[in-house]
């Protein structure tokens, strides 16, 4: 179960996370091949979210869980 804490963690994890956290994670392409995908994080990070390809998504969460350090 995610408390109020864990999605705060969650959300600050989200909007400070920078391009190459993303790259590195796997969630988006490196140099020019990525930047579409970065300008889309940048505009509207929920929709970007909602449009990942599941192995994406999952890479984002991952990424996202070791930042705050969750384990559910």
């Amino acid at each position: 179960m995610i408390t109020g804490t864990d999605l705060l963690q969650i959300s600050l994890a989200r909007v400070n996370m920078d391009r190459t956290d993303l790259e590195v994670a796997g969630v988006i392409d490196r140099g020019e091949a990525g930047d579409k995908a970065w300008s889309n994080f940048g505009r509207d990070m929920d929709t970007f979210i909602l449009k990942l390809p599941e192995w994406r998504r999952t890479a984002l969460a991952e990424a996202i869980q070791e930042r705050v350090g969750l384990s559910h």
